[in-house]
């Protein structure tokens, strides 16, 4: 069981980074500031359960899905790679790459959230679970294996949940600065490992071409 603990605390590192829950903090006590406490929880573990669903399918598919597509894992490393890399330019820059903003303000508008009771699912997918997250699901997936990648699943999101369920304490404790600058570190980290996947898809194309 030890020889597994490594990889799992270092998949579910991974999770974090590309889920990025500081960034939905400030949206999510936007969307929840006139609920009640219970519907705050509610709409927590709204937005864990939609997260989670989507991921999960994913990874329980994400055979069937190279299959069906004829591609190797490599190719998929390459191309969700530099998903990640541009995700991650987004985060760390502020910029605007294909209509959608690191910070997902536009989603925050009146006419696009719509009733805040419809926070949980807005905060579960687009802004967490999102085309960098579902990647890095299937290449965990396919790289170490399910145990382990749905363990990590499993704990990134508890950990995504306590964070939301907190949020308004945490936005009080760090400051509004503090949680952009945390954020904006994550886009770092998740530029670094995006670049890494891109760079091991390079080399096993290479191996595959030389076979």
């Amino acid at each position: 069981m030890i020889e597994y603990l490594l990889p799992i605390l270092s998949a579910w590192f991974t999770m974090l980074i590309i889920l990025d829950p500081l960034l939905s903090v400030s949206m999510f006590i936007n969307l929840t500031e006139h609920l009640s406490k219970a519907e705050v929880i509610r709409q927590a573990f709204i937005a864990t359960a939609v997260a989670g669903v989507l991921m999960l399918s994913f990874l329980f598919f994400n055979d069937l899905v190279f299959d069906l597509l004829g591609i190797e894992l490599e190719s998929f490393k390459v191309a969700g790679g530099g998903i990640l890399f541009i995700l991650g330019l987004q985060i760390v820059l502020g910029i605007d790459i294909g209509g959608s903003s690191a910070g997902h303000k536009s989603l925050a508008s009146p006419d696009r959230v719509g009733k805040k009771a419809m926070a949980g699912v807005i905060i579960g997918t687009p802004i967490m679970c999102g085309p960098g997250a579902i990647t890095t699901v299937m290449i965990l997936g396919a790289q170490e294996g399910l145990f382990i990648t749905l363990t990590a699943v499993l704990l990134a999101l508890v950990c995504i949940w306590l964070i939301l369920v907190f949020s308004t304490v945490i936005k009080k404790l760090l400051g509004e600065t503090v949680i952009v600058i945390l954020s904006k570190i994550m886009g770092l980290l998740l530029t670094a490992i995006a670049v890494h996947t891109i760079w091991t898809g390079i080399l096993g194309l290479i191996a595959l071409s030389v076979i």
